[in-house]
């Protein structure tokens, strides 16, 4: 097929211009990037942070609000059954060692001091009339005693004379026998009397230990008595806040009814709630700051709930330093754990 001349040159003349084009267009963009590279931009000092790389720990906070809370509570039990008959103190009290909380009433209880009481009395007596009777029972043994054994050195006398007796004539062999068998038989009972007068007190010591096992038994039922008679009028065993009376008036209560609890005020411990996406970088053992009002002190990381509860996990912090100034029981903190 032939192509004519005058389309051939169009082309070439297109191509050509093209090319120019876009050999320029290069040339623009690189003049461009080198113009932009070679200018120098002027800034303040004031405008950067120099500071040296340094290799070292991250330290992050963890903050979390919570309360202060006893470490041991004391719980006031009823040590047996009865009726509330009066409240003297109520829960925020402050209490000190044997204050009265309340006092309970128990009729049975009274009634049962007095016969334990009369109980002790009767065999206090019969002790001391045991111990009568075994001090007159050793006597007349030694009166006993002392009969055989003038007895026996009168027969023995006797027969010592019959033996001188006997050679000259005057006693016959049958009276000389009858002295000798007289002189043995009151020998072989003083002997038995002795051995019974040596025996007496060991007797007497076992029949008076039993009768003061039985005193000492009566006494100690007496002593149980008066202790629950006394612990009908309730009071605190340490010295802190009253958290709680469980109890009203005249209500009825049973053994070991909890009556009362109270918290030692400066044996607090603080509890934070941390939220659960943040609990994984807590660990025991880690420093601990506790705010209130203004007041700070530092603590330490001492025990972390297995369990999530509503979305956070309880961790309990001890104070490491004083206690925060004016702490007390279910007091709002605010904890910055390291």
């Amino acid at each position: 097929m032939h192509i004519p001349e005058k389309n051939s040159k169009r082309l070439i003349t297109f191509k050509k211009t093209f090319a120019v084009i876009s050999v320029v267009t290069i040339l623009a963009l690189v003049w461009s990037r080198i113009h932009a590279m070679s200018n120098n931009t002027v800034v303040s000092h004031e405008d950067f942070i120099i500071a040296t790389v340094e290799y070292g720990d991250l330290v992050r906070e963890v903050r979390a609000p919570g309360i202060l809370v006893p470490i041991e509570l004391n719980f006031l039990s009823a040590t047996s059954s009865g009726r509330v008959k009066k409240i003297l103190l109520k829960a925020s009290d402050a209490v000190d060692i044997g204050t009265v909380v309340m006092v309970l009433d128990n009729p049975e209880l009274s009634q049962a001091v007095d016969e334990a009481k009369f109980e002790v009395e009767v065999l206090q007596a019969a002790y001391h009339s045991l111990q009568q009777r075994w001090q007159q029972s050793i006597l007349k043994q030694r009166i006993v005693v002392a009969d055989f054994s003038a007895r026996y050195e009168m027969t023995k006398l006797r027969r010592e004379a019959n033996q001188r007796l006997l050679t000259t004539g005057a006693v016959s062999n049958i009276d000389y026998n009858e002295s000798i068998l007289l002189e043995q038989q009151l020998k072989f009972q003083h002997k038995l009397e002795v051995e019974l007068l040596e025996i007496l007190p060991v007797l007497k010591q076992a029949e008076l230990s039993a009768a003061q096992a039985q005193t000492n038994k009566a006494m100690r039922q007496l002593s149980l008595q008066e202790k629950l008679a006394d612990d009908l009028v309730v009071k605190a065993s340490t010295k802190g806040i009253v958290q709680e009376v469980t109890l009203q008036v005249g209500e009825p209560f049973k053994v070991g009814t909890v009556l009362a609890r109270i918290a030692e005020q400066d044996n607090l411990k603080a509890e934070l709630s941390v939220q659960e996406s943040q609990v994984k970088d807590v660990k025991k053992g880690q420093t601990v700051m506790l705010s209130v009002g203004g007041h700070m002190s530092q603590g330490i990381v001492k025990r972390i709930n297995p369990s999530v509860q509503q979305g956070v996990v309880k961790v309990d912090v001890f104070f490491t330093d004083n206690v925060l100034k004016g702490a007390r029981p279910d007091l709002r903190i605010e904890g910055v754990i390291k």
